[in-house]
């Protein structure tokens, strides 16, 4: 009698332990679906800034020293500043101080590795200025500028449909639109008036577009005259991160602008860290200062930050992750911005290294074979007869974290399993052992 109380007593047991893992599994399940509906999100200063993404470095490629322009003219590639994936294997990249960019195609490797460059190719363009940065126009965007659309050339291996990029200068400020097909000027962005006060060569040097194509993000390279000093040893800079609307053609009405248009101006304050440690050879002042943008959608941005100095290492390149969702709009702050440290957007250091290039600027890539997105940088020649170059860079995104919902729904399932297993395995017992 005794041996059989003991035996329904561990049944019991049992069985109310499974059934408690079920209750805690569904309570896990129901957490989630109450979180999702009632909790707000973390502030994002408690929380890690980038936390999960990482940057591997791939290899890189050398580029050649010429390519041809419409004409079969061999231009010497000198000067590259800024880099534009145009879709698949295609590419664009802006000299500085000329009316030329550089067209071409990229093989990568299934990790992103620069493997074979080919099919170079100079546009010209109808104006000349110190251009540093562009990216891809949208293609209603750039239809709707020009309203004839040249067509491409025979035997042209770049253009698939009509294309246009957007390409900022440091030397008027502007940001200006221009066509693939011919090097036609199709239109110009509105700029803040405050971006005029940019220093001699310190001006707009980057560019780079959202996911969907709504706005469009560039900065100075280092602090515009108003808002404090430029980088010193052990001492950075502050510059202005500007979000601008894409924008509309000429001709286009403004009351149709919404308000939603409207807000989407905005300004953040990036403090550049200070230049990078080095032995000193000859004479100079060390330079540090933000160089190319990465847009990652929803406020998130991939910096690039550029510094030399007259020694060894002659260059030092940084990348961070800045989220710009809390920061403050210093649109209205005309003035000492250095000093504003509270407004300062969060950022993260993601990866650095001096490969002794000069990194002028960098681009998403394709989406890779494991699923991560390839990072293309382009290094100039640097004065200092370093090539041009390709660098292969990796980015890897944050880990997907466990979903309470899911491990609620398997600690479900494997109790419900384990309980069906017991109550078969005690019927087997009973009919065997009448």
């Amino acid at each position: 009698m005794s041996c059989c109380r003991s035996q329904i007593s561990v049944q019991t047991a049992a069985a109310v332990c499974w059934s408690l893992l079920v209750l805690c599994g569904m309570a896990l399940l129901r957490a989630e679906e109450t979180d999702r509906k009632i909790l707000p999100a973390a502030p994002a200063e408690q929380a890690a800034v980038g936390q999960g993404w990482r940057i591997v470095p791939q290899g890189a490629l050398t580029l050649p020293d010429h390519a041809p322009d419409a004409d079969g003219k061999q231009v010497l590639i000198t000067g590259l500043s800024g880099i534009a994936w145009l879709g698949e294997d295609r590419y664009a990249s802006v000299l500085d101080n000329s009316n030329h960019v550089l067209l071409f195609r990229l093989s990568l490797s299934q990790v992103g590795k620069p493997l074979e460059v080919r099919s170079l190719s100079i546009v010209t363009l109808a104006e000349a200025h110190d251009y540093e940065d562009l990216v891809a126009c949208p293609t209603d965007t750039a239809l709707a500028y020009e309203k004839k659309p040249a067509q491409a050339r025979p035997g042209d291996t770049h253009r698939t449909a009509f294309e246009a990029v957007f390409i900022c200068d440091e030397d008027t400020p502007a940001i200006r639109i221009f066509s693939l097909a011919d090097g036609n000027l199709l239109g110009t962005v509105p700029l803040p008036p405050l971006l005029s006060s940019r220093r001699d060569n310190r001006g707009l040097e980057s560019l780079t577009i959202d996911p969907d194509h709504s706005n469009l993000w560039t900065a100075n390279e280092e602090a515009l005259a108003e808002d404090g000093p430029l980088a010193t040893v052990g001492a950075g800079t502050v510059v202005r991160l500007v979000r601008l609307p894409v924008p509309s053609p000429a001709g286009v009405p403004e009351k149709s602008k919404t308000a939603a248009q409207e807000s989407r101006n905005f300004q953040a304050a990036y403090k550049v860290d200070p230049p990078h440690r080095f032995v000193r050879i000859f004479g100079g002042e060390p330079l540090s200062g933000l160089s190319a943008l990465v847009s990652l959608g929803n406020g998130q941005l991939l910096a690039l930050e550029r510094s030399g100095g007259p020694g060894l290492p002659p260059f030092a390149n940084r990348i961070f992750i800045v989220d710009t969702t809390e920061a403050v709009d210093v649109s209205k702050i005309q003035s000492d911005l250095h000093s504003r440290e509270e407004c300062f957007a969060p950022k993260r250091l993601l990866w650095a290294d001096s490969l002794g290039v000069n990194l002028e600027g960098f681009c998403l890539g394709p989406t890779l074979a494991d699923g991560n997105r390839a990072l293309i940088a382009i290094a100039d020649n640097g004065g200092i007869a370093t090539p041009n170059q390709l660098v292969g860079l990796q980015l890897v995104p944050p880990p997907e974290p466990y979903s309470r919902t899911v491990v609620g729904a398997a600690c479900a399932i494997i109790a419900i399993s384990l309980l069906l297993g017991r109550m078969s395995s005690v019927g087997t017992r009973r009919l065997t052992n009448p």
